[in-house]
């Protein structure tokens, strides 16, 4: 078989349309996407709490629900400050600590051996502390019930009621 040039322009052709194809649908998934997410954190919760309803059986078996949950994310301008609200008020036991420094090749058993004695020998550790975000968002969910003055923008969090479809 032989191809041709004008069988490459084709083939060109038809991989920038697949491609332009790819791009689209991308586009209407992202679209879609939103769409659900603001029938299900903004639009059903709102009609449902103004009914003053947490859950609905559908004509079609299914049921509805709404739930408050809380999304989070700590900016990186303000980590310091929320790890010291959190140790402040008695939740440091959240913040995961990491202390590293690098050593050659081969010195592993030196490195277990002053993992306590870095700064005293006068090494340059990097310290990284972090909450995992399941923890965070767990964490301020259940604050949140119990009715605790969280400062909200500090955790980068906002609560929200999300709906739920379920087919019992």
């Amino acid at each position: 078989m032989t191809i041709s040039l004008d069988d490459m322009a084709a083939l060109a052709r038809a991989l920038l349309d697949a491609d332009q194809e790819v791009d689209n649908v991308e586009q209407e998934l992202k679209d879609a996407k939103e769409r659900a997410r603001v029938l299900r954190e903004e639009t059903i919760p709102s009609a449902m709490q103004e009914l003053g309803l947490e859950e609905l059986k559908l004509s079609t078996g299914q049921k509805l629900s709404i739930k408050q949950e809380v999304y989070a994310s700590i900016p990186a301008a303000n980590k310091g400050q929320a790890y010291d609200w959190l140790n402040d008020h008695g939740f440091g036991g959240l913040i995961k600590v990491e202390v590293t420094t690098q050593f050659a090749k081969g010195e592993q058993d030196e490195a277990i051996r002053v993992a306590e004695q870095l700064r005293a020998m006068g090494l340059q550790p990097s310290l990284d502390q972090s909450v995992h975000a399941q923890t965070l968002k767990a964490f301020l969910k259940e604050q949140l019930s119990m009715g605790t003055n969280i400062p909200l923008d500090l955790f980068g969090a906002r609560p929200v009621w999300t709906a739920k479809l379920s087919n019992k």
